[in-house]
């Protein structure tokens, strides 16, 4: 698929869609911290509630610790499918020949890994139904595409955090990039990477507010004839 150069789109559509692009990133990223604060909230309340008040703690810390991680889970789903692949999309639109390889890679790399994912658990769950071990290996099989899948979407993630530096200058977003290639060891960078890219973007959207119209690109209409 093709994509039309940013030549060929007029300068004001080219820096609307990049200025969309840059809000829903900033928006998804908000998004995630929240998501993994939640689960990280919740895992905190069970150790203590285990420690603090025996196996009827750790029964109600293993409750919170669920309805956390469905809400996380929910939360991080709707900030990557209503926010950062439409994030991708825009900056793709706003210049095709820096975004568009990180567009397509985020897109397909998280929607398929997610798809296959959701599969797998399914397979597995019903091991418990149908006492068939076969499904489990089809659900790991599964788990494993899709975390090769997943993969893929965090390269498209992380050469997105390369060329936004480029654009904006914006170093957080080098540095956001970088954490997220140690975050696939080291999984609490993946948040304080997610922080950077919430700070980052709000910076470079703050930057283009101050820019005027006319150096953004956008060519004021004449003004009316005066009336003779």
């Amino acid at each position: 698929m093709s994509y039309p150069s940013m030549q060929m789109q007029p300068p004001d559509y080219a820096q609307r869609e990049f200025r969309e692009g840059l809000q829903k990133l900033k928006t998804a990223s908000l998004l995630y911290i929240i998501s993994a604060l939640l689960v990280g909230l919740g895992f905190t309340a069970a150790m203590l509630g285990g420690l603090s008040f025996g196996r009827a703690g750790a029964m109600m810390g293993g409750i919170g610790v669920l309805a956390a991680a469905i809400v996380g889970a929910i939360l991080g789903l709707v900030a990557l499918f209503a926010f950062l692949v439409p994030a991708f999309s825009h900056l793709r639109n706003s210049d095709p020949s820096m975004f568009g390889t990180a567009a397509t890679l985020v897109k397909i790399g998280y929607a398929i890994g997610f798809i296959l994912f959701i599969i797998g658990v399914a397979l597995i769950i019903s091991v418990i139904a149908t006492r068939n071990p076969a499904m489990v290996f089809g659900g790991l099989g599964l788990f494993v595409i899709g975390a090769i899948f997943l993969l893929i979407g965090l390269v498209g993630l992380i050469i997105g955090m390369f060329r936004l530096k480029d654009k904006t200058g914006e170093t957080l977003f080098l540095v956001a990039g970088i954490l997220f290639i140690i975050g696939i060891f080291i999984g609490i960078l993946q948040f304080i990477a997610w922080i950077l890219v919430f700070v980052a973007a709000n910076s470079a959207l703050n930057k283009l507010s101050s820019i005027p119209p006319a150096q953004q690109g956008y060519v004021a209409p004449p003004p009316p004839p005066s009336p003779r």
